[in-house]
């Protein structure tokens, strides 16, 4: 006799017999067991990808010593 879950009552397990089993997946009544994944292939192994090279530091601002904002001594 399966066991089985209805979308009914999905917190129940009901023993049915094979003629009931088959009437109630037929009418879409049953909760399908979710099955567990099959273990995954072992993924390849990753290339080593080298590190990026270091980018270059940026020049430090070169000023004239004055705001040159608009305001005070216009």
């Amino acid at each position: 006799m399966p066991t089985v879950r209805t979308t009914m009552r999905p917190d129940q397990t009901l023993e049915v017999d094979d003629a009931e089993y088959i009437d109630l997946k037929r009418q879409g009544l049953l909760v399908e067991e979710e099955v567990p994944p099959a273990p995954a292939a072992p993924a390849a192994p990753e290339k080593e990808v080298p590190p990026a090279p270091a980018a270059p530091a940026t020049p430090a601002k070169k000023t004239s010593g004055t705001s040159g904002g608009k305001g005070a001594d216009q």
